[in-house]
């Protein structure tokens, strides 16, 4: 479906702006807040509930001082997302943008207006971060409409690849690692699945073979993602000189037929 309003969620639900006009500056509020409170906003209202590594949560307050938005900036899942899509070689120059949720609430353009902003509370909290990657991900409906009104440098799309779902919900691949491999945060990991309707597991089970029995079972089924699309946003002059010999791609598409999900990458 094309539309021109903006995406939104509550409760996990996908929601649209109910507001058409243009969000007031005036009327919110922007600022860090505690780790604590953004973990429950976001478990209770995004697509994606588990709370990343994060480095620094950023609110948006509407009237009365209600909470209505976050950003979580968090560590990347590798170092290679920083060296390869902003040009540091240094790792600790660059962050992800893992978490951005607007209620529906919130009128139209208040992700660019509280995007914008965030990344100014980002720099002041951390000036040795110059750059953030983001993904959006078509299958969610996103392809980053909001990062190409902030001219988020499109850097391309990420592999296909296989993943694991719990019904409608794709199990990250942290969560599961976790498990395999028996590290810190196994415990966590495995309530996280029981929480969703999976079995715990059996007495004596090892771990691995309980995520084994799961896929066996149908609890969880095998599916293939087509990919995410990657952004960069160069928030200083030394970002941006390094930015000059990465891709920079005509922003994606979704094409208006039978599939609207599907990728097409336009102009």
């Amino acid at each position: 479906m094309q539309t021109t309003r903006s995406q939104r969620w509550r409760d996990r639900r996908a929601q649209w702006a109910t507001d058409f006009s243009v969000i007031d500056p005036y009327a919110y509020g922007i600022d860090v807040i505690d780790h604590a409170v953004a973990k429950a906003f976001v478990a209770r209202h995004h697509y994606l509930p588990n709370y990343p590594a994060a480095q620094l949560a950023v609110g948006l307050f509407g009237r009365r001082a209600v909470l209505e938005g976050v950003a979580v900036f968090a560590v990347p899942v590798t170092n290679a997302v920083i060296t390869r899509h902003t040009g540091f070689a240094d790792p600790s120059k660059g962050s992800v943008l893992a978490r951005l949720i607007l209620l529906d609430s919130v009128p139209q353009n208040g992700e660019s207006f509280f995007c914008s902003r965030a990344f100014r509370l980002l720099r002041t909290a951390r000036p040795a971060i110059e750059a953030v990657v983001s993904y959006s991900d078509p299958e969610a409906g996103h392809i980053g409409r909001v990062y190409a009104a902030l001219s988020g440098a499109h850097r391309g799309v990420t592999r296909p690849r296989t993943v694991l779902r719990a019904g409608a919900r794709t199990i990250s691949d942290r969560t599961l690692s976790k498990i395999r491999l028996g590290e810190c945060g196994m415990d966590g990991a495995i309530d996280q699945l029981v929480h969703l309707g999976m079995p715990p597991p059996a007495r004596h089970e090892l771990p691995a073979e309980w995520l084994q029995r799961l896929q066996r079972e149908q609890f969880l089924e095998r599916h293939r993602h087509p990919g995410l699309f990657t952004y960069c946003f160069e928030l200083t002059r030394a970002a941006r000189r390094r930015g000059r010999c990465l891709p920079r791609l005509p922003y994606p598409k979704l094409l208006p037929a039978s599939d609207p999900m599907l990728p097409l990458f336009g102009s």
